[in-house]
């Protein structure tokens, strides 16, 4: 089995290399770019677009027009929107088309307790196994388009944005200090906007652009931090409004456990604070 990656020079796109040739595959990457020529794209079987969100949907539109009808086409965007559409047309066309969003980085070692979220395109059952068969490890979870990129507004938009805007609260504080002060809340917190403030600036500016639902993810997030902030002069209210936010997360079952994964998390990363 051969496999050709749209993007290998990337992280990701480095990291998928590594794992498919792990999986059996032999593997090249394809740059128009660098003057390489589209019959790499037609003898491949599984081509992989690993490219920036923003030009995704213009290199499937490019890939379809040089590959052959029984080639598998893998995207792993972490935003669908008018990515999906063009999956969905290179489906129609006869190709195996999987929408596919692998949710964690290329720095990962292992593919035990990852996550794979899996976007039907035309048959979603046959696109799961196929999607389990590339991760097999992972655990595949099934999610329309429209829902997945409004969750991801909350899943990595939002956070980034939020860690952004922290990390640049603290700009002209006593950083090292503050990193030896710190508690358990803190220092989770603190590698979180780190990690965030360290990523390309490509990346943090895709992740807050593009995404049609951060708009409204963001003006929910404002008007609780407002009420939060006018609220807490006052006991009755604040304690109201408190027990409202702890009632809608006791929703998931991993609310009970919530103190037991924090600290486990900080006694896991503390060692490498110092």
């Amino acid at each position: 089995m051969s496999a050709v990656i749209i993007g290998i020079d990337g992280g990701m796109g480095k990291w998928l290399k590594k794992h498919l040739e792990h999986l059996g595959f032999s593997v090249e990457g394809f740059d128009e770019r660098r003057g390489d020529y589209p019959s790499i794209i037609t003898r491949a079987d599984l081509i992989v677009v690993s490219v920036p969100v923003g030009v995704t949907a213009e290199v499937i539109k490019f890939v379809v027009k040089h590959m052959r009808k029984d080639t598998a086409l893998m995207e792993i965007s972490s935003l669908k929107s008018g990515i999906h559409e063009e999956m969905i047309e290179a489906s129609k066309k006869g190709f195996n088309a999987l929408s596919v969003h692998p949710m964690f980085g290329p720095s990962v070692t292992s593919l035990e307790e990852k996550t794979v979220g899996v976007i039907p395109v035309s048959d979603i059952e046959s696109e799961a196994i196929q999607t389990k068969a590339l991760f097999p490890m992972a655990s595949i979870v099934q999610v329309e388009p429209e829902k997945h990129d409004r969750l991801m507004s909350l899943i990595l938009s939002l956070p980034y944005l939020v860690n952004l805007a922290l990390a640049g609260t603290m700009m002209e504080e006593d950083l090292a200090l503050m990193r030896k002060l710190s508690g358990t809340s803190f220092a989770l917190q603190y590698t979180l906007l780190q990690s965030v403030a360290a990523e390309s600036t490509s990346l943090v500016h895709a992740l807050l652009s593009e995404n049609s639902f951060l708009g409204e993810s963001s003006e929910k997030f404002i008007k609780k931090f407002t009420e939060i902030v006018q609220k807490k002069g006052s006991t009755e209210e604040f304690e109201k409004l408190h027990l409202e936010i702890k009632g809608s997360m006791r929703r998931d079952t991993t609310y009970g456990r919530a103190h037991e994964i924090r600290q486990a998390a900080y006694d896991a990363i503390r060692p490498l604070l110092r």
